[in-house]
């Protein structure tokens, strides 16, 4: 899933799952040892070609997608704007949405006008489930009200094969992604074999293919998530052209559905990303 931001887990005294953390704090990852760094070969030539990609957005009439997509990046100025002020100079996250913002042609207007809302209204909200087939779901969320949030995405994972269900956190790691798009500066086309020698280079952990929401194909560089910004500083000067960078949940371990299953887990997945408190929501399906 695109994608995105956050981070600790805390039970809040509401229900569901309230987290305190501030933006682009992540929970501390191991990093590996310098000189023995991997990259998943077998992930990284399969993803953006198997079934599962192929189905998981359903797509809506073209300006319902647009506002959709402008709905979430408003949600994430706010979250931003919350935990770490609304001056992008000196709030990384708040600049790289911002970034993503203008990438998309969203409005001036919409932008400042999300920057100006109340700086404590809202709640961040991190919410597990287990969708159809066993797969697992984690989903962030921004919220006036904690109790409605939870019961409304309790009711949509229920009425669609799934169910809040405690422990899908475990099967997921908080990593730095960097987003770039498939030519270079001078237009020049990246294919996977680049991709990978590129990401080497400018010290990932692996890179995947993938589709953005406007469905362009798109390389995700991931890496240690204390080196976002590091590994985007490289790959730019590498001679990529970045699109995005932020923290998101990476799932350790995916499990493979049938095609009824992966059909229906579309379907939840959509449903979850409708709702107008919902931020991003994370799966762990191959």
């Amino acid at each position: 899933m695109a994608a995105r931001f956050a981070v600790g887990l805390g039970r809040a005294a509401s229900p569901g799952w309230r987290v305190p953390a501030v933006l682009g704090r992540a929970p501390d990852i191991s990093r590996p040892a310098p000189g023995h760094q991997t990259l998943h070969l077998t992930a990284a030539v399969s993803a953006g070609h198997n079934k599962w990609s192929k189905v998981r957005h359903i797509k809506g009439p073209k300006d319902l997608e647009r506002s959709r997509i402008f709905s979430k990046l408003c949600l994430s100025i706010r979250l931003a704007v919350k935990e770490g002020g609304p001056n992008p100079e000196l709030n990384s996250n708040l600049a790289n949405i911002l970034e993503v913002c203008r990438s998309k042609h969203m409005p001036k207007s919409t932008i400042e006008a999300s920057l100006k809302m109340e700086k404590n209204k809202g709640v961040y909200l991190l919410y597990e489930g287990r969708g159809p087939g066993g797969s697992l779901l984690l989903i962030e969320a921004l919220s006036n009200s904690g109790h409605k949030c939870y019961s409304d995405i309790r009711h949509i994972l229920n009425k669609n094969g799934g169910m809040i269900a405690e422990g899908a956190r475990h099967s997921f790691d908080k990593k730095g992604v960097v987003v770039v798009g498939m030519e270079d500066r001078e237009k020049k086309a990246v294919n996977l074999e680049r991709a990978l020698e590129l990401a080497i280079e400018a010290g990932a952990e692996d890179v995947t293919e993938a589709e953005d929401e406007e469905e362009k194909n798109i390389f995700k560089f991931i890496c240690d998530a204390s080196s976002l910004h590091q590994v985007r500083k490289k790959l730019d000067s590498l001679g990529l052209c970045s699109v995005s960078c932020a923290l998101e949940f990476i799932p350790n371990t995916k499990v493979q559905l049938t095609d009824p299953d992966l059909e229906q887990a579309s379907y939840l997945i959509q449903a979850l990303s409708n709702h107008e408190d919902v931020i991003q929501v994370y799966d762990n399906i191959e």
